[in-house]
């Protein structure tokens, strides 16, 4: 037999025995994944951790540091724009009897990210648990939209995760520890009518988030968390207005923040909330646009953001190439 031959007859066997592995091991994976869904899990220690949150100054945010501060991680840090909530929830968060700084950060300045990044590892020390929380929202149509506004959209929502990773993920990877929480929404897998550069930005921080997870497979100790919540109550999306709000109501930001944070302390890698919106995402996947159109417009979607007025001074200001 020739040797060519051999070497293919050797790949051949090669495949299939790695195709017998991977048949066995899926379902074996999934029947552990089941188990484990049915017991309550094991919450890891944080009390070494130091945590950054970005907009941490209001809303999610400080609900989030506050949350997070009864599992006792050694230090937390706050970054946002606001000087006077940031203090504020640094101060609660300090009552609890957790370390808590804080620090001015426009997230949608990349020299800023880097140089308060550097800031927090000269005083504090690295940073083991990332949560990007930070965004903004315009709520116009693509053909209303302001290009200052799509830029400042994308600053915050999408690249600013991108920097806080730079900054951030090579200081786990040498310590090989360390757990990434991207806020992101369920209007980054399914879409409404005047939401578009945010949708586009929601939807690029799932894309990060996935890719990421297969980056840092070999780190074992490296974690991912996605979050997706439904809409919530607060000022972001205040004048949002569905035809029928009582159908799925509206999440609070303490729920979403007691959900996050028992995401991160059981290493749960992705969740939606509520849990129906697992379901109308997967429908949003499999029924044709002819039929998810009437529902949308049943649902009264298409015109929900029609009143919606994002005031200009929520925005950051964008550098522009």
């Amino acid at each position: 037999m020739a040797k060519q031959d051999v070497n293919k007859l050797s790949d051949t066997c090669r495949y299939f025995v790695r195709l017998a592995f991977l048949v066995v091991k899926i379902p074996f994976l999934c029947c552990k994944s089941l188990v484990v869904s049915l017991y309550p899990a094991k919450l890891k220690d944080i009390s070494n951790d130091i945590v950054l949150i970005t907009g941490g100054s209001r809303g999610i945010g400080r609900q989030i540091a506050l949350e997070i501060a009864k599992h006792k991680p050694e230090h937390i840090v706050l970054w946002g724009r606001g000087i006077a909530n940031l203090e504020r929830t640094a101060a609660e968060v300090r009552s609890l009897g957790i370390k808590c700084s804080y620090m001015s950060c426009d997230l949608g300045v990349k020299e800023q990210i880097y140089s308060k990044a550097q800031e927090i590892k000269d005083t504090i020390g690295p940073v083991s648990i990332l949560v990007n929380n930070a965004g903004v929202v315009t709520g116009r149509k693509i053909v209303d939209s302001v290009e200052e506004e799509v830029e400042a959209t994308f600053a915050v929502n999408t690249l600013a995760h991108i920097w806080t990773l730079k900054a951030f993920l090579p200081d786990m990877m040498d310590s090989q520890k360390g757990h990434i929480v991207t806020m992101s929404s369920v209007l980054s897998m399914i879409t409404m009518a005047g939401l578009s550069d945010y949708c586009s930005s929601k939807f690029s921080t799932t894309g990060l988030c996935e890719s990421l997870y297969w980056e840092v497979e070999e780190y074992p100790n490296i974690f991912m968390t996605s979050v997706h919540p439904y809409l919530v109550i607060n000022d972001m999306f205040s004048a949002l207005k569905l035809r029928f709000p009582r159908l799925i109501p509206a999440l609070s930001e303490k729920y979403v923040a007691e959900r996050t944070v028992q995401a991160v302390l059981t290493n749960t890698s992705y969740i939606i909330m509520p849990r129906i919106m697992y379901i109308i995402v997967l429908a949003q996947r499999i029924f044709p646009d002819s039929v998810l159109l009437p529902i949308y417009k049943f649902l009264g979607t298409d015109t929900a953001m029609d009143n919606f007025l994002s005031p200009k001074s929520s925005l950051p200001k964008v550098k522009s190439s």
